[in-house]
């Protein structure tokens, strides 16, 4: 811990704030920060780290910096350094911790940041694994002092002390007037086989920039599994088309994909690929169970998106070694965006 610590005060010296400490004086034109949007590398697995624009006043209901984490990766030792690498300081108070759905992938990190970082908001889908680790993250969300779990996020809490934050979707969620965010899926009626259809889907629209998180979403089943056709969507991705896409509106169409389950090829249909339109997709994977799959990858390209990818340096690595090599990042000012991949090698 004292290592850790030492890190993180070395990375703050180094490294200039990214976000004013106090704010502007009277009369003063607040400086406001970019959105930042971090896909984490955490080997085989997600984390996204989203920083929302800040002023340097929390007061005001727009740019309030709030520091939002969905999913923590498959390590719960792992994730503090990992985060720390990308700018994520020692003292770093979660305003929105989200766990996306209940596999060890996305929520054995969220453990670590529990145990290491004050979170004020936890979101889960809901669905009650007999998991031992998932039980822990459990247990740690409703003892975090002064924090609110709420679980399922739709729909009706049955269990005491837990809430819902509402009960039907869409669901706006109030990260700053600046942003709007709507999650679109949520799901706790699954069973122990079909967990990543719980996935919480969650989109985010800063004006002309839009981000859609998909969790492990899936839209039809592996091959010799059932149906298989990439043109035929199934499950989430055919109720996301159903639900949110008409001739006169289209609720999925983002700039910036984080594409369902590591590039799984049960994911990512040619119709959802086409509705959503993104120009950048993001593949949270780990060189680990053969993902991303390389049709998953030629369908976004078809469609026009370039490919980002965290396992882009894995080839030849154990899974242990892949962390940390490859994260994306997402700067926007909402008219426009930079993506990089840092470290840039």
């Amino acid at each position: 811990m004292k290592k850790l610590w030492l890190f993180s005060l070395a990375f703050f010296v180094l490294l200039p704030p990214t976000f004013p400490l106090a704010a502007p004086a009277a009369g003063e034109r607040p400086e406001i920060t970019p959105l930042r949007v971090v896909f984490v590398d955490v080997g085989h697995g997600d984390c996204i780290w989203i920083r929302t624009p800040f002023d340097g006043d929390r007061t005001n209901d727009r740019y309030r910096g709030y520091n939002i984490i969905i999913d923590g990766g498959n390590s719960s030792q792992r994730i503090v350094p990992l985060l720390n690498q990308v700018g994520f300081r020692w003292g770093t108070v979660v305003d929105w911790m989200i766990l996306s759905h209940a596999h060890a992938d996305h929520y054995r990190g969220l453990i670590g940041i529990l145990r290491d970082f004050r979170v004020r908001r936890i979101v889960d889908p809901g669905y009650r694994s007999t998991a031992q680790a998932y039980s822990a993250f459990c247990w740690l969300s409703l003892i975090e002092p002064n924090s609110e779990f709420y679980s399922p996020v739709v729909g009706i809490a049955t269990i005491p002390g837990l809430n819902s934050l509402g009960e039907t979707i869409p669901l706006e969620l109030d990260w700053g007037e600046e942003l709007d965010v709507q999650i679109l899926h949520s799901n706790p009626a699954v069973t122990d086989d079909t967990i990543n259809l719980s996935s919480i889907v969650i989109r985010m629209a800063y004006d002309d920039v839009s981000f859609l998180f998909t969790g492990d979403i899936e839209g039809k089943y592996r091959p010799r599994g059932g149906f298989n056709d990439p043109d035929t969507p199934m499950f989430v991705e055919k109720f996301l088309l159903d639900r949110y896409v008409t001739e006169d509106n289209n609720l999925l169409q983002s700039t910036i994909i984080k594409v369902p389950h590591h590039g799984s090829e049960t994911s990512s249909t040619n119709p959802f690929i086409r509705a959503v339109a993104p120009s950048e997709a993001v593949i949270q994977s780990g060189n680990l169970h053969g993902l991303p799959d390389q049709s998953v990858v030629e369908r976004y390209e078809a469609h026009g998106a370039r490919v980002w990818r965290t396992d882009r340096l894995d080839a030849g690595k154990r899974s242990s070694e892949t962390p940390g090599t490859s994260h994306v990042i997402v700067v926007s000012d909402g008219t426009g965006y930079e993506i990089t991949y840092f470290p840039d090698n």
